[in-house]
This record gives structure tokens, C-alpha cells and sequence, in this order.
């Protein structure tokens, strides 16, 4: 009982300190660093190769807490993976795929989709400038990272469903 309970905390525990990598530096530094992102990725995977753990309650809270922390438009990473869980879970199952291709094809249009509206978001309403440069970088850092992320995933998934068995 004590091992399924620390089994199916660990991946909110990883999410949480994927969000903590993810913005630890930038509290370091003055300057604006180039960092992949992280938990966009670890999410995404979560949710692409087990949608049925993560109720969309749990997905609201986790992307009102990144957001709160990114400092960014608050809500916009909760509807952008609240959007994927309803695609992920409608009949004709569009984002699933057994091919790894499709799988790192949507993410890649997911990110780009997210970054792209969070980014004219903050440039319309806060009159923000960003670097162009930053953004493109830490895309394809994210886009290269992916399949990383998705195969420790996959195997995380993989040895919990054999140890619930």
C-alpha cells in the first residue's frame, strides 16, 4: 500500500522538480538564459503515454503554478494541456500515435502553437519585447530534448504498470 501510494506520487513530485530546474537559473541570474522547456516536455509525454493518470484538476493546478512562476500570462499552459487531454481523449484519438514521428510531430506543433501565443499575448496586452533569438534556441532545445523525455517516460510508465501487476 505504502509503495502504490509513493508509485503514483513520484510523477507529480518529477513535475514539480522539472518546474524547479526549469526556473532556478533565471533566479540566479540576471541575465536571460536560454532554457528548454522542461516541464512543457515532461507533460506532454506524461500526458501522451498516460492520459488516464492526470485528471484535468491536476492539470489546471500544475500549469496555474508554472504560469505563476513564468510571470507570464496566468492560464495559458492549463488550456494549452487541457486542450491536449480533450484531443487525447476523444474517439478519433488525432494527437496518440504508436509512431514515434507523429507523437514528436504534434509536440512540436503544440510548442510552437504555445510559444507563439503566450509570446503575442504578452507583446498585445504588456507591451513585452522578447529576444527572438532566446526563443528560437530554447524551441529547438526543447524539440531536441523531446524524445529524451518521452523514452524515460515511456520506461517510468512501462515499470510502474509491470510493478502494479
Amino acid at each position: 500500500m505504502v509503495l502504490s501510494f509513493f508509485l503514483r506520487i513520484i510523477p507529480y513530485f518529477l513535475l514539480i522538480l522539472f518546474i524547479f530546474f526549469e526556473f532556478a537559473p533565471g533566479y540566479f541570474s540576471d541575465k536571460e538564459i536560454i532554457k528548454p522547456y522542461f516541464t512543457f516536455m515532461f507533460l506532454y509525454a506524461l500526458i501522451n503515454n498516460d492520459s488516464e493518470r492526470f485528471r484535468p484538476l491536476w492539470i489546471l493546478l500544475v500549469g496555474l503554478f508554472y504560469d505563476f512562476l513564468d510571470g507570464e500570462v496566468i492560464g495559458i499552459t492549463s488550456l494549452f494541456f487541457l486542450i491536449t487531454l480533450h484531443f487525447l481523449k476523444r474517439k478519433h484519438r488525432t494527437i496518440v500515435s504508436i509512431d514515434f514521428k507523429i507523437i514528436w510531430t504534434n509536440f512540436i506543433l503544440i510548442l510552437l502553437a504555445y510559444i507563439s501565443v503566450n509570446k503575442f499575448i504578452q507583446f498585445v496586452f504588456f507591451d513585452n519585447y522578447f529576444e527572438f533569438k532566446r526563443i528560437v534556441l530554447s524551441f529547438f532545445l526543447s524539440i531536441i530534448l523531446f524524445p529524451l523525455f518521452n523514452s524515460i517516460v515511456k520506461k517510468f510508465n512501462n515499470r510502474l504498470g509491470y510493478i502494479n501487476e
